[in-house]
């Protein structure tokens, strides 16, 4: 063979060479009507705004590694790309794209608002797709969706109108998580509590018939829509006063003080203020107590009509201030406090929450979550690792109602409309709607859903449900899903709920939580720190597949922690595996794949030593990735190639090629056999976590006697039983060698330094004389009866 590899790898222009090889071929798509078994998994769907981050690397390097075995493995793999729409994160953007260009976005009509997302999106929407193909990630791209293509949309409709019918969804008024800035409402999984250092006001209400009772209270804004005092039942210093009135400071309003064990006697004064139109708890007091919530803000946190005329159209903030100082000068403050306080702030919006009293839709989560945890308690969905079942069971057996309407523009409008009246016309299209009213006229609800909702429907919608789909019925429950374990709740919980529910079944058997990325410190990454790494510059500097050994190191659902340096240990595995394929090379410069073959039972006993370690490292290899444990199975391909192929048998082998005439006519033939056989199983065993250089390899070496296209459609190695022979007597050579080392180290002799001599006991076998010679890098080899082991140093 006259095969030549250039000095140096050129990595990016090589991945750049090959992922347009792969994207002109359609290499990565499914057959539904293929006999192969399937195997399916679903991207996780990043939002249609973003770029990609190191997250988006874990969750789709450790899928593409998967796919790519499955693929090699004889599966018909559908990997499901798409993106998602992102409510919130879309019109935020939209809006702030629309005031940099001088216009106002509540100047414009919902279908211009809508007009111009679309147009966004399709011009600057999408990008993040294109930056996983640098990836070089596998998923069947013609399949691309968008949870508010036409396809999904309808199935979001059909299923809201369906789980509306059987009683699932409902409108209701309740308590809900408001985010001012956005004027939506927000789920309690896009709260984000942040610990704030604050205050506790501590002041007095007049008692009607005299005196006082004492509360404490972090937003004495609020007081003005206050319903009740509560006082615990067993309070012994305070229970007097239960039954009394009590005046809400800077009023004339009288309100009742009650019992409920809500009120803590050991916290604040041990008197609570009830609020219910503005706290969640205060919420559940008040229909205890019947209660009626009285909203003192407007939907941007102003202070309403509700309140005397002087705080009127104060921001609450400003309105917290103004009425401690009126409370202080009417003689009514006690004392305040510096208090660090749990402060709820919109996800998304980056604002205090506010609690507002609103009709909104709601999904009853309970009834749904009976099911899925009855799923998973019969062992039909995997958890890796396995604590996070736990996790998911503890708040699925908690789970609370699911607020699904969100007052935006951008997303899948409700399918619901009204007459006059305020009744309710549920259904698929506006002609329903109408015909179901009996021909009245009826405006439509204008609130969107939550972005999850569609989400969470992602793993049947984009195989066709509502349709009865070929893709459907092959490819669903789905085989694996590989996601980031802060949106267990957000999704998948909910993907389980919704499978369940529409298809009987659970949306797929094992779910595979992968940590999250740090910085070198252990730091989380984040913008406000600067520690973030972009993977496209790690990509730059270092390369892909670089990037994805990196990934391939992360031990399951542990954080991984990102460097360069680290990184850089991916590139030493380039390097190593391009020297090891030029030095090959170099030995069947007088070799072809079509000369003579040597039967493995007939070849040296270390070549016959590297075939059976090599057998079980693939045997350990497949176990490993059949389990979705990508960090051993990179661990068990790196031993073999390290240690056995590079550090051990490419030395062993080396005096059959400087001497031949010692040696038989077939002992180089043997070797290069062999050679030739390892490095292509070497290439296939590290084709899916190195891809592009290891299909740059096998293009150059092997394509034009395997034929094929591309190494990542040939079969993954496989355990060959011819390679299972009797090479016990290996270990008498390794011992030695290992006995050597130990000398060499002792006495301060590099392992490099050539041996003149090496005396060894004459009962080793002639047959591992060559492997030892090599091994030791000694000249000649002396045998005596009953000797230690001793050598001399070349001059």
């Amino acid at each position: 063979m006259n095969i030549e590899l250039g000095k140096n790898i050129e990595s990016r222009e090589i991945e750049t060479r090959i992922q347009k090889f792969w994207d002109e071929n359609s290499f990565w798509e499914n057959d539904v009507k293929s006999e192969k078994p399937g195997f399916c998994t679903m991207m996780p769907p990043p939002n249609v705004t973003g770029n990609l981050h190191m997250g988006h690397a874990l969750d789709n390097v450790l899928t593409d590694i998967i796919c790519r075995y499955k693929r090699m493995s004889g599966f018909d793999v559908l990997w499901q790309p798409g993106t998602d729409h992102a409510s919130i994160a879309t019109q935020l953007l939209v809006e702030r794209d629309l005031s940099k260009n001088g216009i106002n976005p509540k100047s414009l009509s919902t279908e211009q608002l809508l007009e111009r997302a679309w147009n966004w999106k399709n011009e600057k929407g999408g990008q993040i797709m294109n930056q996983l193909h640098i990836l070089g990630v596998t998923p069947a791209w013609s399949r691309e969706r968008f949870t508010m293509d036409e396809g999904l949309s309808k199935s979001v409709t059909k299923l809201f109108v369906k789980m509306y019918s059987e009683g699932l969804i409902y409108k209701a008024r309740r308590l809900v998580n408001w985010c001012p800035k956005q004027q939506t409402s927000v789920s309690d999984l896009e709260v984000e509590t942040r610990e704030e250092k604050g205050k506790f006001y501590f002041f007095k209400y007049p008692l009607k018939d005299g005196g006082f009772i004492e509360i404490a209270t972090t937003r004495p804004e609020t007081l003005f829509g206050d319903q009740a005092i509560a006082i615990h039942p067993e309070n012994e210093k305070l229970k007097h006063l239960i039954g009394k009135t009590a005046i809400i400071p800077l009023t004339d309003i009288e309100i009742p003080v009650i019992a409920d064990e809500h009120a803590d006697p050991e916290k604040g004064t041990g008197a609570v203020k009830i609020t219910p139109a503005h706290d969640m708890d205060d919420w559940e007091v008040g229909l205890r107590h019947n209660l009626e919530p009285v909203c003192v803000l407007t939907p941007d946190a102003k202070m309403n009509e509700n309140v005397p005329e002087k705080y009127r159209g104060m921001d609450r903030f400003k309105a917290r201030e103004e009425v401690m100082k009126d409370i202080e000068s009417a003689g009514l403050l006690i004392k305040v406090e510096d208090k660090t306080i749990p402060t709820p702030y919109s996800e998304r919006g980056g604002v205090v929450i506010e609690y507002m009293i609103r009709d909104e839709w709601f999904v009853d989560a309970k009834k749904l979550s009976i099911p899925a945890i009855k799923a998973v308690e019969e062992g039909k969905i995997k958890f890796m690792p396995e604590h996070r079942q736990n996790l998911f069971m503890a708040w699925m057996r908690d789970i609370r109602e699911w607020s699904i309407s969100r007052q935006l523009w951008w997303g899948h409008q409700v399918p619901a409309w009204y007459d006059a009246d305020g009744n309710i016309y549920v259904a698929e299209s506006e002609a329903d709607a109408i015909k179901q009213s009996g021909g009245k006229k009826l405006t439509r609800d204008e609130s969107c859903l939550d972005t999850w909702f569609s989400s969470s429907l992602w793993p049947f919608s984009t195989l066709g449900w509502p349709e009865k789909t070929l893709e459907l019925s092959k490819y669903y429950p789905t085989d694996l899903l590989y996601t980031a374990a802060d949106i267990i709740f957000f999704w998948v919980a909910r993907m389980v709920m919704m499978g369940i529910y529409v298809i009987g079944d659970v949306p797929f058997h094992t779910v595979n939580f992968h940590g999250i990325v740090r910085d070198s410190k252990g730091q989380k990454m984040s913008k406000t720190k600067g520690n973030g790494t972009d993977p496209l510059t790690a990509i730059e500097k270092f390369g892909t597949d670089a990037l994805r050994y990196w990934v391939a190191t992360a031990p399951i659902g542990t954080d991984v922690r990102y460097s360069d340096d680290e990184v850089k240990r991916g590139t030493k595995l380039l390097t190593k595996l391009w020297n090891a394929s030029k030095y090959t090379l170099m030995q069947l410069t007088d070799w072809e794949p079509t000369d003579k073959f040597v039967p493995v039972a007939d070849r040296f006993i270390e070549d016959r030593w590297v075939l059976s370690e090599l057998n079980k490292t693939i045997a350990d290899v497949r176990k490993n990735l059949d389990k979705y444990d990508n960090y051993n199975a990179r661990g068990a391909i790196d031993s073999f190639f390290y240690d056995v192929f590079c550090d051990q048998y490419l030395e062993f082998i080396k005096d059959r090629f400087w001497s031949p005439e010692k040696y038989s006519a077939d002992s180089k033939a043997s070797a290069q056999w062999t050679l030739w056989e390892v490095l292509r199983s070497v290439l296939g065993l590290y084709a899916p976590i190195i891809p592009f250089l290891t299909e740059e390899l096998w293009q150059k070496i092997y394509k034009d006697s395997e034929g094929g296209q591309t190494l990542h459609l040939t079969q993954y190695p496989i355990v060959r039983d011819e390679c299972e022979t009797d090479v016990s007597q290996m270990q008498i050579a390794l011992d030695i060698l290992k006995t050597i080392r130990g000398m060499r180290t002792e006495r301060k002799i590099g392992n490099g330094a050539k041996l003149s001599e090496l005396l060894i006991d004459a009962s080793v076998p002639e047959v591992l004389h060559g492997v030892i010679k090599s091994g030791a890098r000694a000249e000649k080899i002396i045998t005596v009866p009953n000797a230690d082991i001793e050598f001399k140093v070349a001059e």
